[in-house]
């Protein structure tokens, strides 16, 4: 799955810029989760302890903190998501290489303009690395997505869970999870899983394969199913094989 964001703080603008990917992701049969935001402070405040977005589309010129700030309070943070700005104007270019910014879109936005950028995106995140690399000091671990089961928020440590071992360390969740793949989803906060090692879903509880069971936060039981649901679809249509 795609993990898309969109910041944006016109009403109409933001429908638009929605419809546009949504559109994209139907003609490439491409699945995305897609979720918008109307100010830099909700992006904040919502996305603290979620799992990472594979891309963020941000408006620059938005009330109170504009897109250019949230970015650069995201990079403090570990945050290594794509970045696409949307603006009106052209001043930004400068600052935007210091946030590592993909491209800026002015408005009104273009969809083949828009959907070219996407595909170059998405590529580039197809072909991600798959692995986990776990830094402790001058150590360094190697540690596959495919055998990582879940990783959780413990006060100032993270909890790593894989087939085989469990990992502790002191970091912030958001800055250790910022490269995890579209393989996983975050049941509530500080929590994130790996599809492929769920087995069953009820409103509120996700059973893993190994029995062991972890919390589903009330609102996001539709997105995990129809996450769920897509997760397998996929493999099954890769021949069975994991991503």
């Amino acid at each position: 799955m795609f993990h898309i964001a969109i910041c944006e703080d016109e009403k109409i603008v933001l429908e638009f810029e929605t419809s546009l990917i949504q559109k994209w992701a139907e003609e490439r049969g491409v699945v995305i989760s897609l979720e918008t935001f109307i100010s830099a402070e909700q992006f904040l405040f919502e996305s603290e302890d979620a799992a990472p977005f594979d891309l963020l589309i941000f408006d620059i010129q938005m009330k109170n903190m504009n897109g250019m700030e949230l970015a650069k309070t995201l990079r403090k943070r570990g945050c290594q998501s794509e970045l696409i700005f949307v603006t009106g104007v052209k001043d930004y270019a400068i600052e935007g290489y210091e946030v590592g910014a993909v491209r800026y879109l002015l408005k009104p936005l273009k969809a083949d303009v828009l959907n070219s950028l996407l595909d170059s995106v998405y590529s580039t995140h197809s072909k991600n690395d798959d692995f986990f690399i776990l830094e402790q000091g001058s150590q360094k671990e190697k540690i596959p997505f495919k055998n990582i089961i879940y990783m959780e928020a413990r006060a100032h440590y993270v909890f790593l869970k894989t087939d085989l071992f469990e990992r502790e360390w002191k970091s912030s969740f958001s800055e250790a999870s910022s490269v995890f793949n579209s393989d996983f989803f975050c049941l509530r906060r500080g929590l994130i899983v790996n599809l492929n090692h769920i087995s069953k879903i009820t409103r509120t509880d996700c059973i893993l394969d190994s029995g062991e069971t972890l919390p589903v936060a009330r609102n996001v039981y539709k997105d995990l199913n129809e996450a769920f649901i897509n997760h397998y679809k996929n493999t099954i249509g890769n021949g069975g094989e994991e991503k």
